[in-house]
């Protein structure tokens, strides 16, 4: 987000925009991302007053820290961080959140460590996960994850995929999925890896819980179009087969109401319900992954996190 006048102005038109769209129940939050990228800042950098009153003054009923990335090993940055976080909450004048970009080492091995800090400073956060695939693929970093969640500070998780929805049946106050590949999750500091662009637009393959190019889908869906699974009952879609979707307008309404009916599906009951819906859904999905690769003869591999989340969640 760009400072100045020409930030400030920016910041109020996107949350006036937000709340003309979603309503004005509906919460907003800004992210500096000054945590990614070549000239990502550390962990240890000071935190701006300023641009949390930029976030209220604009209306943000919650402002989000502009947090530094905290690599694997950097446990001097993550007391500077908090400490930072510290000095902000007694100067705040509003409600805000300290965002945690952390290497994925503070989920699978660290979250302890991690959650003791936050504990300690009672500041709700919200954390973002880097890695150079995802984050979240595992099991020891769905169970950490769990456990960063089962707080009693309020905690959320941003910058993700799907994981969002399993973070709401964690106890997560909320969670929030990139809107592209490259927003959900954080690269991090070191050689290998990166993001590919593609002429053709992702959509969501709702019984899969996987996003799939849509000339990928299409080629799938010209080799087996009786398949069920195919079909989608969104708002958008409202029966059609998904090689129906043929731009990115279409793909980006389609899987925006796809994931919102599946959030409700998931959350529909109590927590221990919700959990053990959303870990049902994820074995579901391997399975008609495994069986769209048998019927078309495509390799179609599931993500790892349905793995993940379907044995943590039995």
């Amino acid at each position: 987000m760009p400072g100045g006048k020409s930030g400030e102005a920016q910041l109020e038109r996107v949350l006036a925009t937000h709340r003309e769209i979603a309503g004005g129940a509906a919460t907003a939050l800004a992210d500096a991302n000054r945590y990614s990228g070549a000239n990502r800042l550390p962990a240890s950098a000071p935190l701006s007053l300023q641009w949390l009153q930029r976030q209220w003054d604009a209306g943000a009923s919650w402002a989000v820290t502009d947090s530094g990335y905290l690599d694997r090993g950097a446990d001097e940055d993550l007391a500077s961080l908090f400490a930072n976080a510290d000095d902000l909450a007694r100067k705040a004048t509003g409600r805000f959140f300290l965002a945690v970009p952390a290497d994925n080492h503070w989920v699978t091995t660290r979250a302890p460590d991690l959650r003791t800090v936050v504990e300690r400073h009672g500041i709700p956060v919200i954390y973002l996960f880097g890695s150079t695939g995802d984050p979240l693929a595992s099991k020891k970093a769905v169970e950490g994850l769990l456990y960063l969640l089962d707080s009693a500070v309020p905690s959320a998780l941003m910058r993700t995929d799907q994981a969002a929805i399993g973070a709401l049946t964690g106890n997560a106050v909320f969670g929030a999925m990139g809107t592209s590949t490259s927003l959900r999750h954080i690269y991090p500091p070191r050689n290998g890896g990166g993001f590919g662009t593609s002429p053709f637009p992702s959509a969501f393959l709702p019984q899969g819980i996987s996003f799939h190019r849509t000339d990928t889908l299409g080629r799938a869906i010209a080799l087996s179009p009786d398949e069920l699974h195919w079909i989608c009952f969104c708002e958008r879609c409202g029966g059609l087969r998904l090689d129906s979707v043929i731009d990115a307008t279409h793909a980006f309404t389609h899987s925006l109401l796809s994931l919102t009916d599946l959030v409700r599906h998931v959350l529909g009951g109590d927590r221990n319900c919700s959990r053990s819906s959303w870990g049902a859904l994820c074995r579901n999905a391997q399975f008609t992954h495994i069986d769209i690769e048998s019927t078309t003869g495509i390799k179609w591999s599931y993500p790892s996190f349905l793995g993940a989340w379907g044995a943590v969640t039995r």
